[in-house]
Order: C-alpha cells, then sequence, then structure tokens
C-alpha cells in the first residue's frame, strides 16, 4: 500500500513532539546535545530531523549554546505546554510548504469502497508491522466474507510505549476491523541501545516519548474486539554498521576517543577514533564544513601507502558521532618519553624513530600532504617497535576560516612547542613542508635528552654525551624560527643526517631501517 501523505496536521505534530522531548530531557538532566538529540528522534520522524531543527530555531522556539546543547525558548515552552497551537501550525504550514503533499487534504479512501476512510487515533495496544510477526495459527485473523481484505498497513515507528500524548482513541470504524495486524498487550520491550560503530553498545540513548497522534501512527485502525495472543517476534537487525565491534577506550583526546575494536568478517583487530566531542566546539551550521575537511584529511592519508604511515582502514563521517578505523598500533611516543623519566629513550632507538619518521614524511609530502601537527601522541609504534605517523592534517578539521564562518578554536596545547611559528601566525603564505621539519626537529631533540628545546637550550649532545655530536648543527636548522632559514624539506635535512655518519651505520640515503623484533614486554 503507498505510504500515506505527509500533511501539515502530521508535521506539527512530529516538530511539538521534539519539543517535547527536549522539555522532558531537560526536566530528568539527561543531554539535549543536539548529535545526541538527532540520533534518538529521527528514527520517529517524517522527514530529516534536520528540517525541523531549522524550523524550531527560525521561528524561536528552541536555542543552542556552544557546546550544541539545545533549550526552549519561553515561547518553546509554551507551544509544548499546549498553547499557542495555531500559530505554531500556521508556521509549519509555512516553512514546510514544499514538502507538504499536494494531497495533504485527500483522506485515503479504503479499498472496495467510494467513502473516505475514517482513521482513529492509535488504540494504547503495542502494534507491530506485518513483517515482524511470524504467522501461527494465533495471528491469522480471517476478514469477513462480506467486504475485500485490506492491505496491511504500517505500524507506528516508534512502537516503544513512553509518555502518551496522544488523545484518547475515537469510536472504531467497521471497515478497520478487518485489517489483518497482529495486536499485542503491553510487553514493554527493552529499548534499543544505541552504538555508534558496531556491535558493541555504549551508554542508552534517551527513551524519546510517544510520538504524536498526527504521525504515521494515526494512520492505523484500530484492533479488533478481541486482542490476539503474543505471536514469536523475528529479529529485526540494526541499522548501524555491523562491520566493527567497538570495545573498550583505549585512550582520549581534545576532540574524540579512541577504542580497540575487531573487523568482524576478518577477526582482525583495528582502532576505531570517534570524533564526538569536536561538535562541541562550532555551532549546527559548521558541522557539515568540519566533516568535509575531515573526510577530506583521512582520504589524504589512506593515499599514502608508506612503513612510516598509520593505514587508514575506513571512515565514517556521516554517522551520528564521525569515525574513522585505523590499523592497531602499539602504544606511543608520548608514552616511551614517560617511560624514560624524563632521561629521552635510548639513542639507537632515537635515531632509528627519526628516520621512519623522516621518510613516513617524505612520502606524504611527495603526494602534496603535510602533517602540521607533528607531538609525541601522533607517534605510535606498531608491534616491532617500528614508528608510525597518525593524524596528518587534523589541525585543519578545525581550522580558522572567516569566509565559512569558522571560528578560531584551540583545541588542546599538547602540540604548540612542536609547532613552527608559521602555524601560529598565518600570513599570506601557505606553510609547507618545512614547518614538518621544525617539528621533527624538535622531536629528535626531546628523544635524545628527554626535555624540550628552549631557545637558549644546550645542543643535544651537551645534555646527553651518547647523543652523535654530528646531529647537534641539524637540530639548531631544522628549528630556525624563520622559515628562510630552516631546511625547506626533508630531503635536504636527510643529507646532513647521513653527513653526520661516514661509516654508513644506517646505510645511506634511501634505505629506510626497520625492526622486526618484538619489544620485550
Amino acid at each position: 500500500m503507498p505510504k500515506a501523505a505527509i500533511n501539515r496536521d502530521a508535521v506539527s505534530g512530529e516538530a511539538l513532539f521534539i519539543l517535547r522531548n527536549l522539555r522532558e530531557n531537560g526536566r530528568l538532566g539527561r543531554s539535549n546535545k543536539l548529535a545526541d538529540v538527532k540520533a534518538a528522534l529521527e528514527p520517529s520522524v517524517s522527514l530529516e530531523f534536520d528540517n525541523y531543527f531549522f524550523f524550531l530555531r527560525k521561528f524561536h522556539y528552541i536555542a543552542m549554546d556552544r557546546e550544541a546543547q539545545l533549550k526552549l525558548t519561553e515561547q518553546g515552552e509554551r507551544v509544548a505546554g499546549g498553547e499557542l497551537g495555531d500559530k505554531f501550525s500556521t508556521e509549519v504550514g509555512e516553512f514546510f510548504a514544499e514538502q507538504l503533499s499536494s494531497a495533504e487534504d485527500e483522506p485515503p479512501v479504503a479499498q472496495g469502497t467510494e467513502e473516505p476512510m475514517q482513521l482513529p487515533p492509535p488504540p494504547p495496544e503495542l502494534l507491530l508491522d506485518e513483517a515482524e510477526v511470524v504467522p501461527t495459527a494465533a495471528t491469522q485473523i480471517a476478514p469477513p466474507p462480506s467486504q475485500p481484505a485490506m492491505a496491511p498497513m504500517r505500524a507506528a515507528r516508534s512502537a516503544m510505549p513512553a509518555l502518551d500524548l496522544t488523545p484518547p482513541p475515537s469510536a472504531q470504524s467497521p471497515v478497520a476491523a478487518a485489517s489483518p495486524v497482529a495486536l499485542i498487550t503491553p510487553a514493554v520491550p527493552e529499548p534499543r541501545r544505541e552504538t555508534s560503530i558496531g556491535l558493541a553498545p555504549t551508554a542508552p540513548a534517551p527513551l524519546p516519548l510517544a510520538p504524536p497522534a498526527s504521525s504515521a501512527a494515526s494512520s492505523m485502525p484500530p484492533p479488533a474486539a478481541t486482542p490476539v495472543a503474543a505471536a514469536p517476534v523475528a529479529s529485526k537487525g540494526t541499522e548501524l554498521d555491523l562491520r566493527y565491534q567497538k570495545f573498550d577506550p583505549i585512550g582520549t583526546g581534545p576532540l574524540g576517543t579512541v577504542f580497540k575494536g575487531r573487523f568482524t568478517a576478518l577477526g582482525l583487530d583495528i582502532c576505531l577514533k570517534e570524533l564526538k566531542d569536536i561538535f562541541g566546539y562550532f555551532s549546527f551550521l559548521q558541522r557539515g564544513e568540519v566533516l568535509k575537511r575531515l573526510k577530506k584529511e583521512l582520504c589524504a592519508q589512506a593515499q599514502v601507502r608508506h612503513p612510516g604511515i598509520v593505514q587508514v582502514v575506513d571512515q565514517n563521517v556521516d554517522a551520528s558521532r564521525p569515525y574513522f578505523v585505523l590499523e592497531l598500533m602499539n602504544g606511543s611516543l608520548k608514552e616511551r618519553l614517560e617511560a624514560g623519566g624524563g632521561s629521552g629513550v635510548p639513542v639507537p632507538f632515537a635515531l632509528r624513530t627519526f628516520l621512519q619518521m623522516a621518510y613516513g614524511l617524505r612520502a606524504a609530502h611527495a603526494t602534496g600532504l603535510t602533517h602540521h601537527n607533528l607531538k609525541p601522541e601522533n607517534v605510535l609504534f606498531d608491534a616491532y617497535g617500528n614508528a608510525k605517523l597518525a593524524d596528518f592534517g587534523l589541525g585543519r578539521v578545525v581550522e580558522v576560516d572567516s569566509t565559512k564562518g569558522m571560528p578560531q578554536v584551540f583545541v588542546g596545547t599538547g602540540g604548540m612547542p612542536y609547532m613552527a611559528p608559521e602555524l601560529m601566525h598565518r600570513g599570506a603564505k601557505e606553510p609547507g613542508p618545512a614547518a614538518d621539519v621544525y617539528g621533527l626537529g624538535i622531536l629528535l631533540y626531546e628523544m635524545l635528552t628527554g626535555q624540550i628545546p628552549g631557545r637558549r637550550s644546550a645542543l643535544p649532545s651537551e645534555v646527553n654525551a651518547e647523543a652523535p655530536s654530528g646531529l647537534d648543527q641539524l637540530f639548531d636548522k631544522a628549528t630556525q624560527d624563520k622559515r628562510e632559514q630552516r631546511y625547506p624539506d626533508v630531503d635536504a635535512m636527510l643529507e646532513d643526517f647521513y653527513k653526520a655518519f661516514p661509516d654508513k651505520e644506517f646505510l645511506v640515503r634511501g634505505d629506510l631501517v626497520l625492526s622486526s623484533e618484538a619489544p620485550q614486554s
């Protein structure tokens, strides 16, 4: 049977449904963050949730703060309380004029008749889709022989009993009694648990209030006189991405949380990175620009396949909590430095890690991809202790852009000591590979000495006698404040590195030294 037309009363009821959910969440202390509200309520409305959001905000029924928390205005409270109904309905008609069906005033007609079919509000019993009920002798109801059977109609989108906002049911129509829809008496089902990725659930989402009487539920016929015994219900499954399982978090940062996960089809352990918290810094309208940038940077990193770069496996920025999938790594340089107790890491390990980072950057720069966010947290190690660079360009995702209304956002200060001056004071000239050379020089010094250098710091070999003195000048040139006095790219930096080792302890330029021995636990 064709889907019922969307009319003004239906959309008005669903907009009111959203307002009352926001009010109830506020009273109960639940989250009213835009992304959480959208994920919880979008399955229960006929149009895209964004349409209702723009309507409610345009006509000043809701407001949103800097952390993307929604709240009702004074006018919104009045509408949610049952006032201003005519005004609200009129504004719905104006805003949604193009989306409302041209046939919204024509009621559906029952098959085999010429009279409009009167559709009362849904009964208090829980209605199930005919597709969800396993046919049994108990559930098959024969229609009266005097009139033709009517095609099964779909139940309400949300079958979860909650606060009843619907008017009391009216008298039953004799036509509707013939509909073979199975009924069960109110055994409350377990609410579906939300999880952004895969099968491992996060905290349950707030239960939405019951859908309004004018929503899709109003197209349901009333029950037969005698309720039918409950039939076994087949599992509906989930609309979420079932390819990945999400387990316990293994790290967190200013933009999101990192979880250990599994690629289900291959039984492969992977890393899942959710960027939930990033949107607390931006308005709803800026979210689209942030997601566009995020996808661009992830796709660019995925194109660079190199032993010195963490492999991007997948991404889904369209999820309510955008995430991307990476190969699973085994710790970071930050953890190695902390384990060193302020004295750095062993010199042979530091030099091998430096070369692996340098060749990873060289490969990325060859494709036009720069990092511009080098710091120990973004240097990760595989199971054999080889260094790989992660999170290329994520600083650009939250970069200020006045032409697109993007504000200046600082999401943590952990990377500030590794940032070249031109990254903090943007001029007309775009920062290039030389900005990554600066960060690489700072990381080299920290690995050799355990310290972050200042303007008058001693050279590496003066702090650590085991550090090769030939690298002192390399560090000094790589970390010059003026870009013109710095190495222009990684290739020029590598030339001086190999000059410091005439006995070719690290082979020759172009040879990347990798470890194949798993470190001792």
